[in-house]
């Protein structure tokens, strides 16, 4: 049964070493068996040469997300690579479960993948962004800072009780 996007089990996070998620991910596919990993990432656009051109990159650099039942036998074999840090833990020292809100938010940006789009946008008349389509639209209230020549948006989100920003791409369709 593929639950990787059940919102209603308990989900927990992993830190990580930035940039290792990935490794750590399939290092634990392999050898941790019985349980579901989400690792959401992003389309990011960045110029190359003055081209744009389409980079994938982790959401929440440094975390990793997992629903199941990690046993110690498997924090140990985590121990033994050098990019596990610690499993996210509570005031009562037991693993958080992350909101199942913010589970259906995360899995309703990544549209039951794992990775965030580019979005569609257009500026009207008062050079305003207006986002047409995509997982920004969504988020469209919560937009802080437009960096048109990168073509990236840069918005808050509630998550763990914290307030964090998120930088996604956008492409430019028209000027509405």
């Amino acid at each position: 049964m593929d639950n990787s996007c059940d919102s209603s089990l308990p989900w927990h996070v992993l830190q990580v070493q930035s940039g290792q998620e990935e490794y750590v991910k399939e290092y634990m596919t392999q050898n941790i068996p019985g349980l579901t990993l989400f690792l959401p990432k992003r389309i990011i656009l960045e110029r190359r040469r003055g081209k744009l051109a389409k980079t994938v990159k982790s959401l929440f650099p440094g975390y990793l997300f997992f629903t199941g039942i990690l046993e110690s036998k498997g924090i140990a074999r985590l121990h033994k690579t050098s990019f596990f840090k610690k499993v996210l833990r509570n005031d009562k020292q037991e693993y958080a479960v992350v909101p199942a809100g913010e589970m259906d938010f995360l899995f309703s940006l990544t549209c039951g993948g794992d990775t965030v789009d580019v979005s569609e946008a257009a500026f009207d008349e008062n050079d305003r962004i207006r986002v047409i389509a995509g997982p920004l639209k969504e988020m469209e209230f919560s937009i802080i800072k437009v960096d048109r020549r990168r073509q990236r948006v840069t918005a808050t989100i509630e998550f763990f009780n914290e307030f964090r920003e998120i930088t996604l791409s956008y492409d430019v369709i028209e000027k509405c």
